[in-house]
């Protein structure tokens, strides 16, 4: 996933954000709701930017759709 930026939440769910070309967050920094943490990229073979976005909870991954907001 190339550079990943691994967010753990006080309600012990972690999100996990790949294929970032750069991170603007450091290991054990606090982060706020909105707050940028990295920017998208192109690792791997594409041509377009991508990310990997991801929930896990209790080490496990859960469907993500749950905790976006609703279109």
């Amino acid at each position: 996933f190339g550079k990943t930026v691994l967010v753990r939440h006080a309600d012990g769910k972690v999100t996990g954000y790949g294929h970032t070309s750069e991170l603007k967050v450091n290991r054990g920094d606090t982060v706020k709701r909105g707050q940028e943490i990295a920017r998208s990229g192109m690792t791997g073979k594409t041509d377009t930017p991508k990310l990997h976005f991801e929930v896990r909870k209790q080490g496990r991954p859960v469907d993500p759709l749950k905790y976006l907001p609703a279109r």
